[in-house]
């Protein structure tokens, strides 16, 4: 078994996030991994991370690229206390926790697309996905948070479809960063943050989302199966929820697949 580099930033006891990292230098996808490992009787705060994915996933079932040894590709398991219908909430958690690490090595140039995107200077760097799953009785077992950042990839390194969509930490700030320090940042973080809002709701978080909200001012038009909805976006609300002004007045968006006009989609 490879040397698992990660290791070094386990801290903690069972339930604490980063109490274990599993590392791989190949998988077809962490979050399929970590799915075993949680059937299995995996502790909150399990963490799977792998080189490459052969299969990597992101929302909507669409393909993550994934090339090896450069960036993060990491799912955490959590065992939440909450309705499934809140779950979706994890993902805007876990983006303040990235955006927070990020931060560290990209200040001043990171921002969320909600729901699940993060930005650099405009263009998409990093990906999260929540992912519920359930017991025999259909009641919430855990929650898989997904989370992809592109730390060290090159431009070179990224298909030529996705060069005006997508970019990394090295290529907006000209330096290679070091993975292990901003995934123990990211870990700290998706702690801290999990534990503010399994305490207080996500109402006590809304600020800090606020903070990195990339679509503010922008127009935007949002799919959610048969419904399409566009109007300019005003912010979120203290659920979560995003809010747009529209021609028939203000609309809330609880979920949906977002684009943005003049930016890439």
């Amino acid at each position: 078994m490879a040397r698992n580099p990660y290791s070094e930033i386990e801290r903690g006891e069972p339930g604490a996030i980063g109490w274990r990292i599993h590392y791989f230098e190949q998988v077809d996808s962490t979050q399929q991994v970590a799915a075993e490992l949680a059937g299995q009787g995996a502790a909150q705060g399990t963490i799977v991370v792998a080189e490459l994915q052969t299969a990597g996933r992101g929302r909507l079932g669409r393909t993550w690229h994934s090339p090896p040894g450069v960036n993060l590709y990491a799912t955490t398991i959590l065992r939440p206390r909450m309705p499934l219908s809140e779950v979706p909430r994890l993902t805007l958690v876990a983006g303040i926790a990235a955006a927070e690490a990020l931060g560290t090595v990209a200040p001043g140039m990171v921002a969320l697309k909600w729901p699940n995107d993060l930005w650099l200077k405009g263009r998409k760097a990093g990906g999260i996905i929540a992912e519920a799953l359930t017991d025999k009785g259909q009641e919430l077992s855990c929650v898989l948070v997904g989370i992809g950042l592109n730390l060290n990839l090159a431009l070179h390194e990224i298909p030529a479809d996705l060069r005006d969509k997508a970019t990394s930490v090295r290529i907006v700030t000209g330096r290679r960063c070091d993975r292990i320090a901003v995934a123990q940042a990211l870990f700290e973080r998706l702690g801290a943050r999990y534990a503010e809002v399994q305490r207080d709701g996500f109402a006590a978080l809304s600020d800090e989302y606020a903070r990195y909200f990339a679509l503010a001012g922008k127009r935007v038009t949002i799919v959610d199966g048969t419904r399409h909805v566009s109007g300019v976006a005003i912010g979120i609300d203290r659920t979560g929820a995003l809010l747009l002004e529209t021609p028939t007045g203000n609309t809330r968006v609880i979920a949906g697949e977002v684009s943005v006009e003049g930016v890439y989609q």
